[in-house]
């Protein structure tokens, strides 16, 4: 009986701890830490071990883009007062 209690505290004690890793890890202070740039860097280094390799994400290609026509199209069916005439309710 008394096993079986500490085990049931072992448990609640690992699912609360995990429990507080997960929201946590969710923060910008997790995102930014020295200890997960550590953990990343062993990961790195152990992973290939079990046949996992780190690819880094590839750049974005150049692109070049132009700014669009200076005038708005219109959209058929809609009909907009001009700027002068804009009335502000009272």
């Amino acid at each position: 009986m008394t096993t079986l209690i500490v085990m049931a505290i072992i448990f609640a004690v690992l699912v609360i701890g995990f429990l507080w890793f997960y929201f946590y890890s969710r923060t910008l202070a997790w995102g930014e830490s020295e200890t997960r740039r550590a953990v990343l860097r062993v990961l790195v280094m152990v992973g290939p071990i079990f046949g996992m390799h780190y690819n880094p994400p590839r750049p974005e290609p150049p692109t070049i883009s132009t700014p669009g026509p200076d005038h708005q199209r219109e959209t058929p069916g809609r009909v907009l007062p001009p700027d002068d005439e804009v009335r502000r309710a009272p």
